[in-house]
C-alpha cells in the first residue's frame, strides 16, 4: 500500500477509522473529497494525514467544531493540548448538568428545554418524598 492513491478500504486500514465516519468527515468539510467518482474514487496521502491529524486533536479533548477551522489553517503544529470548555448548570442542590460551550452555542434552545425539564422533573421528585 505504498500508493499516492488509496481506495477507501485503504484508508480504513491506514487510520482506524469506519467507512461512516470517514464519509461524514467529508460530509462536514473536514477532509476533501476523493477524487475520481463513484468506486473509481480514491484518496491520497493527503486524506490519510487530516485523518490522522483529526485523530489527535480528537484524543487531546478538541471538538469537531474546533478542528474544522484548525484543519484549514494548516497550522497544526504548535498546538497544544486544550481542555474543552465546559458550563455547569445546577438543576438543584446536588445535582448539575455539564455542557460543552461549543454545544450550548450552537443548540442554545434545546439547552435552555432541558434545563428546564431537568428542574420540574427534580423539584417533582423532591416534593414527593
Amino acid at each position: 500500500m505504498k500508493s499516492d492513491k488509496y481506495t477507501i478500504e485503504d484508508l480504513i486500514e491506514l487510520t482506524g477509522y469506519h467507512r461512516r465516519t470517514i464519509r461524514y468527515y467529508v460530509q462536514k468539510g473536514l477532509i476533501e473529497p476523493p477524487a475520481g467518482r463513484g468506486r473509481g474514487g480514491f484518496y491520497n496521502d493527503s486524506h490519510v494525514q487530516s485523518l490522522l491529524r483529526i485523530r489527535a486533536l480528537r484524543e487531546k479533548g478538541m471538538g469537531i467544531l474546533a478542528i474544522a477551522p484548525l484543519l484549514k489553517k494548516e497550522t497544526l503544529e504548535p498546538i497544544l493540548p486544550s481542555r474543552e470548555v465546559m458550563i455547569r448548570y445546577e438543576i438543584v442542590p446536588g445535582i448539575e448538568i455539564n455542557i460543552s460551550r461549543e454545544t450550548e452555542i450552537m443548540e442554545s434552545k434545546k439547552i435552555l428545554e432541558i434545563i428546564r425539564i431537568a428542574k420540574a422533573i427534580a423539584k417533582g421528585d423532591m416534593e414527593n418524598e
